[in-house]
């Protein structure tokens, strides 16, 4: 893994955040991207929905899978057909592993095999597993590794590779890629622009899954000129550069403590 190389585009119009590991070298241009951003006409608010009956019988079929519904527990949401182009990022960066096979995306009128793509099953965990005396470390190079609440008492967290499913959020009226940035980067790239996807109606930055502080900020998000997914595929709207791969850490610490009875802590 020492040689291996992420590619990395960053949308760059609207401003970079610190990042850590952005090269000083990166190719692209800020200025560029900021003038080119400064002739885009005023956003125009358009539904992403497309009516659309080719796949409704297939879509169905996923609608009762139990891990979906834990996906989307608690949310308002339902399933349908998206336009691409209409959709908002609120997502700075695209990573690409040159070592894994880029996605093959089906023809825009194989439905079976795009619902396929975009209600996968869910990737099995692999990660390593250190315990210290006072904790218990989980390494992946996943950046979707994640701890889950469960409802089993004997086993109350659980780690997660995230959503495998294509998720679309409506927020105040505007419509945004919850998750699934790369399939729908590839999916554009290869001409393809309508895709199944679940439908959440959000009410919140958080439901919407857009409140970590290295997204875009939510006066960027409604702002005249807000980020399209479809940027991603602008060489003039990115900056493009190298880094080594990262491993996230998840941490639980071991801890014993007492309370008298009804009290808790």
């Amino acid at each position: 893994m020492g040689d291996l190389k992420m590619r990395v585009r960053e949308l760059a119009g609207w401003g970079l955040d610190e990042n850590e590991f952005r090269p000083l070298d990166y190719r692209g241009s800020l200025k560029n991207a900021h003038a080119l951003l400064a002739k885009r006409k005023p956003f125009e608010n358009r539904s992403a929905l497309v009516e659309s009956s080719d796949c409704q019988e297939l879509l169905q079929k996923h609608a009762f899978r139990d891990d979906l519904r834990r996906e989307i527990s608690g949310l308002d949401w339902s399933l349908g057909v998206v336009d691409l182009r209409l959709l908002l990022a609120f997502q700075r960066r695209l990573t690409f592993n040159s070592e894994v096979q880029e996605l093959a995306v089906p023809a825009s009128d194989d439905w079976e095999a795009l619902v396929a793509m975009c209600f996968a099953e869910a990737k099995p965990v692999a990660c390593d597993a250190v315990r210290t005396d006072t904790s218990v470390l989980f390494h992946s190079a996943n950046p979707n590794l994640q701890f889950r609440v469960t409802g089993d008492t004997s086993n109350p967290v659980m780690i997660h590779f995230g959503s495998p499913f294509f998720e679309v959020g409506e927020y105040q009226g505007r419509w945004f890629l919850r998750d699934g940035y790369h399939r729908a980067f590839r999916a554009l790239q290869s001409g393809v622009f309508y895709l199944p996807a679940v439908i959440v109606r959000t009410r919140t930055l958080e439901e919407l899954g857009a409140a970590q502080p290295w997204f875009f900020s939510e006066a960027v998000l409604f702002s005249e000129a807000p980020p399209h997914v479809l940027d991603f595929l602008d060489e003039e709207l990115v900056i493009q550069y190298d880094r080594s791969p990262l491993i996230k850490t998840l941490r639980i610490t071991l801890e014993e403590t007492y309370s008298l009875q009804g009290e808790k802590r």
